[in-house]
């Protein structure tokens, strides 16, 4: 897609939509005004931030001494149930460290309903939901491959190798005792 935009983004959606994508419930990403937007418009689905991009913001304005405290305490909000606890547990960090690091729990008070929409979804998958770094990861193995090769012989060759990269992580999912989801 030429850009990022809201338009980019339906635009690329409902290219997968007529592709046959179908049954999205949630969407993992980074904060991306357009991305969210159309994500509801063309899926209906919900929209959850990626929670290590989160962490990652908020420990921004901490220094590298008190990292590990605030991290720790963030940590609690992730390993609730529900989204009710969940939201509990952060009104409890934010009381407990809005003085000290004021900067960050503004970054986490702003974030942290953006996060934990993974709770709406079974157990089982949350460990998955609630943040992006599987994609992230498939981006990678398919640099990785591409850099290997180094030149391809016509672009048909090229489409060959990063479509094989998804189909083995799929296979690996439906083989693996750890199944995706």
């Amino acid at each position: 897609m030429p850009t990022e935009s809201e338009d980019g983004w339906t635009q690329f959606f409902k290219g997968l939509k007529e592709h046959g994508l179908a049954g999205v419930r949630l969407v993992v990403s980074d904060a991306h005004g357009g991305l969210q937007v159309a994500v509801r418009r063309v899926f209906k689905a919900e929209w959850q931030r990626c929670k290590v991009h989160v962490y990652r913001n908020v420990l921004v304005p901490v220094s590298k001494r008190s990292q590990a405290a605030v991290s720790e305490a963030r940590k609690g909000v992730f390993v609730q149930r529900d989204e009710k606890s969940g939201k509990a547990k952060a009104a409890e960090v934010i009381r407990q460290l809005q003085n000290r690091f004021a900067k960050a729990i503004e970054i986490f008070e702003t974030g942290i309903d953006e996060v934990l929409n993974y709770l709406h979804y079974p157990p089982r998958h949350r460990t998955r939901l609630c943040l992006n770094n599987p994609m992230e990861r498939l981006n990678l193995e398919i640099r990785r491959r591409t850099r290997v090769v180094g030149s391809f012989p016509h672009r048909g060759a090229c489409l060959r190798l990063i479509g094989m990269v998804p189909v083995e992580i799929h296979e690996d999912w439906l083989t693996s005792d750890k199944a995706y989801l």
